[in-house]
């Protein structure tokens, strides 16, 4: 039993990064428009994990990071507000590269689709999933527009069916602009104009791609958006859960189906919720050790169900969720 127990934790511990907390990269450098949203960005980012004990943030503008050994202690990697080309060199472009091809994430805020605008690095075009036009790039600062929630996802979910946001839109269609196949939209803004540019147009979306998750929001150019909209610091806190694995994502490429474990850490009772209602779903929790600690079964047309570990002790447990003959993995923190 105690060799069962061993091999059970081995394989546990093949499948997660086995810290009570992630460790998520905050790189900043810029070789073009420097936003004064910066430094609030990476204060937004780093308090929300101290709040939700989730993960811990470092922050650079120094590409030297970009290297096997030091990527190999994130769990995501938030490029906020990079702009311009040239950011990285040869060989520390090739370590961002195995990063995200060995399961690390990638979530990209506002100019990080003005980033290797000149597709010097096709990969990292394709991962953040566009190219802003130039000449115009965007609406006018603080312009007013209504987004429509086109699909469901934890970083949307809670806005209901539309987002209204004084905001500097971004353009994708003209001069250089591009969407890359593969994005999943979460947030349409309506049209912002008579310009052709100017169309209804996707503002942010997420996908699986080479071998991660990439996570990108074309919102946040103004200091205020990190401080005080709390609709935006709810949208960019789930997508960084998403990216570092806390989100469960089931399927393909071609089969995305969201979860989400809330609150997490955990005092008593935590939320799964799901936008797959047509399969029965396993739900299984174990502790370090490899115990099975609670199993149970989540019916079909059942979107949420409250699960009790109030009677776990503190620490970290490992959970699994299968739907049919798929299977993810997710971490969960039980905290007083």
């Amino acid at each position: 039993m105690k060799t069962q127990n061993l091999l059970t934790t081995l394989f546990l511990f093949s499948l997660f990064s086995l810290s009570a907390q992630d460790k998520v990269l905050v790189f900043t450098k810029t070789n073009g428009f420097t936003h004064p949203s910066i430094g609030a960005g990476v204060t937004m980012i780093t308090n929300l994990g101290n709040t939700n004990g989730l993960w811990t943030t470092d922050q650079t503008d120094n590409a030297n990071d970009f290297n096997a050994s030091n990527l190999a202690q994130y769990s995501a990697v938030i490029w906020c507000n990079t702009s311009g080309n040239n950011l990285l060199n040869a060989s520390q472009r090739q370590a961002f590269e195995d990063f995200i091809a060995a399961g690390g994430g990638f979530l990209g805020i506002h100019a990080a689709t003005d980033t290797y605008r000149d597709r010097s690095w096709p990969f990292y075009n394709e991962l953040v999933g566009g190219i802003v036009q130039t000449s115009p790039n965007h609406t006018s600062n603080n312009f007013n527009a209504d987004m429509t929630v086109v699909n469901s996802h934890p970083s949307v979910d809670f806005l209901g069916t539309t987002w209204n946001k004084s905001e500097e839109y971004y353009y994708w269609k003209n001069n250089g602009g591009q969407l890359f196949p593969g994005n999943i939209d979460l947030l349409m803004v309506e049209s912002t104009g008579s310009n052709d540019y100017d169309e209804a147009r996707p503002i942010s979306w997420y996908k699986e791609y080479g071998g991660g998750r990439s996570f990108y929001t074309a919102l946040g150019h103004n200091s205020s958006d990190y401080t005080n909209d709390t609709d935006f610091i709810k949208h960019v806190e789930e997508g960084i859960k998403y990216v570092i694995g806390n989100t469960l994502s089931v399927g393909g490429p071609s089969q995305q189906i969201s979860f989400q474990i809330s609150p997490n850490p955990v005092s008593s009772i935590f939320r799964f919720s799901t936008s797959d209602v047509v399969k029965t779903k396993s739900l299984m929790i174990y502790d370090i050790n490899g115990q099975l600690v609670y199993e149970g079964e989540i019916p079909s047309e059942v979107a949420s169900v409250d699960i009790n570990i109030e009677n776990l002790s503190n620490g970290l447990y490992l959970g699994s969720i299968v739907s049919g003959s798929q299977k993810s993995n997710f971490k969960l923190v039980k905290k007083n």
